[in-house]
């Protein structure tokens, strides 16, 4: 009875106790459960101290654990990658950029007749291969896809059929006919007046035109191989037009192009200033061999297009 008594009044205590209980009693079950402190009786100070295990042995600080994002695109940088075969093939940004300047609504796409819709697929299905040109399906020619006008950087100004860029960009007035008053020319000899110009950043200009035929007031437009007067680090010069920028729609067959308008100055007696044509020139300035200042600017160029 001793040993009975004495195992009910531990049991009392420790349902009783004012500090500690146990809620195995209160729950009704039987398996042990978490002692708790009731923290109305007791201070803080008595609580256990609980020490935290970290699962699986590894220990992660709070601010390591936070997400961990993929680094941002940054700016836009169009390519091209090699495809097969050495051809250049728009870059997955740049087929992005393209694919989305294509896009033709539905009601657009259903008033385009049988010839623009066919131009219009055809478009698509090379933006979609990655080509940065197409050929046309009614003429055969070559055309330029939106993909390599982006990959150009800014809009060339001679309304092409598939151009990215804003409309107020394009021409407002109509291609001039050659090189007119005020036009800036490029000194493509190697005379020092040409440097200096070239060095300093004010190119020549052309203030006249020497042509037969035409009033003064009404100054024709100088061509491949026309003389002109221009003005350059404060002098007037004249100079023969060896290389002209001439538009895209009054191009003429087997003429070379240039980026800019190329002229060779000319001293008091009408000879080249320079030693030197530092760039190429087109072949077609060699039927004015027969003049003899136009000749002798043919005989210091030894590279023709």
């Amino acid at each position: 009875m001793l040993g009975r008594s004495s195992y009910l009044s531990s049991l009392f205590s420790r349902i009783f106790s004012p500090t500690i209980s146990s809620t195995a009693a209160a729950s009704g079950r039987w398996y042990p459960q978490p002692a708790y402190v009731l923290r109305r009786l007791c201070a803080t100070s008595s609580l256990p101290e609980r020490k935290e295990r970290s699962q699986g042995g590894v220990t992660l600080k709070r601010e390591e654990a936070a997400p961990v994002y993929s680094p941002p695109r940054g700016e836009k940088r169009l390519g091209t990658v090699k495809g097969k075969g050495g051809e250049m093939l728009a870059d997955y940004v740049l087929f992005e950029e393209a694919i989305q300047r294509v896009k033709l609504p539905w009601k657009k796409y259903d008033g385009l007749t049988s010839g623009e819709r066919n131009i219009y697929m055809k478009h698509l299905q090379s933006i979609e291969e990655r080509k940065l040109s197409y050929k046309d399906p009614e003429t055969g020619f070559v055309v330029l896809n939106t993909s390599q006008l982006l990959l150009n950087g800014k809009c060339c100004g001679n309304g092409c059929r598939h151009c990215p860029y804003e409309l107020s960009k394009h021409r407002s007035r109509p291609p001039v006919m050659g090189i007119h008053r005020r036009t800036r020319c490029m000194v493509v000899d190697n005379s020092q007046l040409g440097k200096e110009a070239h060095s300093s950043g004010k190119l020549a200009y052309c203030i006249h035109v020497y042509k037969q035929g035409f009033r003064a007031k009404h100054m024709p437009h100088a061509v491949l191989g026309d003389k002109v007067l221009v003005a350059i680090r404060g002098e007037m010069r004249k100079a023969f037009v060896v290389g002209a920028n001439t538009h895209v729609h009054l191009r003429k067959h087997g003429v070379p192009v240039t980026d800019t308008n190329n002229i060779v100055l000319l001293n008091e007696e009408g000879n080249p200033l320079g030693t030197r044509v530092t760039t190429a020139i087109p072949a077609q300035l060699k039927a004015k061999v027969d003049s003899a200042q136009f000749a002798k600017v043919l005989a210091i160029s030894n590279k023709f297009l």
